[in-house]
């Protein structure tokens, strides 16, 4: 049986390899999307990051379409400006 540490520094680097894949699949994915769509991904990760920054409101519709819409009042850094 492996010792405690030998399984623990594996772990860490099967995590390091997949996080490493899924930035650079994510880039790949994210280059293909429209530009509203990623803003919109955008505006989604700020409402995680900083939920107290950010106004939300998730409607469903009888028709089962759904709609979520954030706000904020706060200005973004210029390098997010599209």
């Amino acid at each position: 049986m492996s010792p405690p540490d030998e399984k623990l520094a594996l772990a860490s680097f099967v995590q390091e390899e997949m996080i490493d894949g899924v930035q650079e699949n994510l880039g790949q994915l994210l280059s293909m999307l429209p530009p509203i769509a990623c803003l919109r991904l955008l505006a989604f990760l700020h409402l995680v990051e900083q939920p107290s920054t950010m106004k939300a409101t998730f409607d469903v519709h009888p028709s089962g379409a759904m709609r979520l819409t954030l706000e904020t009042a706060v200005a973004p850094c210029g390098c997010h400006r599209h």
